[in-house]
């Protein structure tokens, strides 16, 4: 017999099993504790069986399990079987059941849930496009502290989707999401400074959020903070730094910035003269789209400043 509360210890010591040795150890001691009806357990199986962690991928395992947690009233078990009918993971596809258990987790407070209601909304997926809804649906998440569900409202008042267009609403919610540490936030935070809309103009905030960003591996950011460098604005200019930072967010395949390595290679600028390495940046900031890229590439752009 198991004691009141056995589910739950089995589940923490699980848990530090995981931490120390991994989730292939941790399974049984989840599987004991699931048994019981622990729920975290259950939702933790599951979870494990959707991705493969510790156990062999088994969609369909991981569904009834996530069933199982519903039945047992858990929103977040509630949710998740609600994104398996919608992607039809481990059985068959059905969005307006989806939307249902989505609808049911949501009233439990489900923050993840509302999100998925909200792009459900969006993009008009099991349901008609409503952007109001689904401005709705992501302030919902927003007012619960969701840093992308706050990006979503920025995003949508900036644009004036689904609800009135309003750029100091926006800011305040990118400022929130920013804070929370997501990089498209922060970066859109840096821009609004840098461009003075919403709020007063100011390199040296921009500068400091899309330094951020940048820290977070956003390639735009990076690539904003390198031309920031390249010019000296809110920072002592650096041609060395800026190309640096250029090629970082080459290597993360953007192509704007993949033209300026070749451009800086090309020219020796902040970096020491390599034609041949530069025109394959040209390349391939060509091949992602980069239009000046294109015209070097075909032999009708510029002509290297060193011999």
């Amino acid at each position: 017999m198991f004691e009141p509360g056995e589910g739950q210890r089995l589940f923490e010591e699980a848990e530090r099993t995981y931490s120390a040795e991994g989730p292939e150890k941790a399974l049984p001691l989840y599987e004991r504790s699931a048994e019981l009806g622990f729920v975290p357990a259950i939702d933790r199986l599951a979870n494990m069986y959707m991705s493969g962690e510790g156990v062999e991928r088994d969609h369909f395992k991981g569904r009834e399990l996530y069933r199982r947690a519903a039945d047992l009233g858990d929103p977040e078990g509630t949710c998740c079987l609600g994104i398996a009918y919608l992607h039809g993971l481990g059985g068959e596809k059905d969005p307006d059941l989806a939307l249902r258990m989505f609808a049911f987790a949501a009233e439990k407070g489900s923050v993840e849930a509302m999100n998925e209601i909200a792009s459900m909304h969006l993009y008009g997926i099991g349901t008609e496009q409503d952007m109001v809804a689904a401005f709705k649906w992501f302030s919902m998440a927003a007012e619960r502290g969701d840093s992308l569900s706050q990006f979503k409202v920025a995003m949508l008042s900036e644009e004036g989707v689904g609800t009135d267009r309003d750029l100091r609403r926006a800011f305040n919610w990118y400022l929130k999401s920013a804070k929370q540490g997501l990089p498209e936030a922060q970066f859109r935070v840096a821009v609004m400074y840098y461009e003075g809309t919403a709020v007063d103009k100011d390199d040296f905030e921009a500068f400091s959020w899309y330094s951020l960003a940048a820290e977070n591996g956003y390639p735009p950011a990076i690539y904003n903070l390198a031309t920031m460098y390249f010019l000296g604005e809110a920072t002592t200019e650096d041609h060395a730094k800026a190309y640096a930072l250029y090629l970082k967010a080459a290597e993360l395949d953007d192509p704007d910035a993949q033209f300026r390595v070749g451009k800086m290679l090309f020219e020796g600028d902040g970096v020491e003269q390599d034609m041949a390495a530069g025109l394959e940046w040209m390349k391939k900031s060509a091949a992602n789209g980069n239009e000046y890229a294109q015209k070097i590439v075909s032999g009708s752009g510029f002509k290297s400043k060193k011999s």
